[in-house]
């Protein structure tokens, strides 16, 4: 809904003639998965990472106060690397020896078995950034914990790393939009029951739950796939090459990562 409405005030500025038919996208529903094991479990190569905080000594080690501006504590935030590549960073949390980064965004990520992990911890400067910590880890496989894995750096401070399985959220792993009398499917989150029976973008719900979906009123669409979600929704899927294919997608573990947009506990 948040991109219509983007695209609607762009169709405002520049005129309606300029624009062609978009229609809002619409989510199946997801809900919390709970405790327990769930079946299939979550892929090897994934895994939820999160920085859990880091202690920091009140002084470089050759004496030297942190932050040169602003106050004695450094303003603190974390940067994780995947074979040199930066994967994710959490806030800045100003004038702290102990960040904890409790608004740091929360996902799931994939990471190939034997990749090259590096750690660093910068204090943000309008200047220019000082690094605090940079330390290379040993692969992340074998290294799940519920307890977060507590990294030494050579400067004194200690960072605290979450690996952890992938989180899950229930549902059925898909978005669509209602296109006049027709409905296509927009996403699919690769990690789920939609994405296990083989849906894809661009796949069109000829039936939903038995019933043409050319033939239902306004709302039958949305109403139909979530009352079903849970016990089981028969779809007639008409793939891009024209062939069809007949379903039954059930509520089931949904592993996101963080490109799916779909918040995860």
């Amino acid at each position: 809904m948040k991109r219509f409405g983007i695209w609607m005030a762009a169709c405002v500025a520049v005129g309606s003639v300029a624009c062609g038919a978009v229609y809002p996208e619409l989510n199946a529903p997801v809900r919390p998965a709970g405790a327990g094991p769930l079946t299939p479990p979550p892929p090897e190569d994934m895994y939820f990472l999160r920085f859990a905080g880091a202690e920091i000594p009140p002084k470089t080690r050759d004496g030297r106060k942190w932050d040169a501006v602003g106050g004695d504590a450094p303003d603190p935030f974390a940067k994780l690397f995947i074979d040199d590549k930066e994967l994710f960073r959490t806030p800045v949390q100003a004038n702290t020896l102990a960040p904890t980064w409790l608004d740091a965004e929360r996902a799931n990520y994939r990471v190939a078995k034997g990749s090259r992990v590096r750690v660093e911890v910068w204090d943000s400067n309008a200047l220019t950034h000082q690094p605090i910590c940079v330390k290379k880890l040993h692969s992340l496989h074998g290294q799940v914990s519920p307890d977060p894995m507590e990294i030494t750096c050579d400067s004194g401070a200690k960072v605290r790393l979450r690996i952890e399985k992938a989180h899950a959220v229930l549902g059925l792993g898909f978005s669509y939009e209602l296109r006049t009398r027709d409905v296509y499917v927009t996403r699919v989150v690769k990690e789920s029951p939609a994405g296990r029976v083989g849906l894809l973008s661009g796949d069109q719900l000829v039936n939903i739950h038995g019933k043409s979906a050319r033939d239902m009123q306004d709302g039958e669409a949305k109403s139909l796939i979530n009352t079903h979600s849970r016990t089981g929704l028969s779809l007639t899927i008409k793939h891009g090459d024209g062939s069809t294919v007949d379903v039954t997608l059930k509520e089931g573990p949904i592993y996101p990562v963080k490109s799916d947009d779909i918040p995860i506990p």
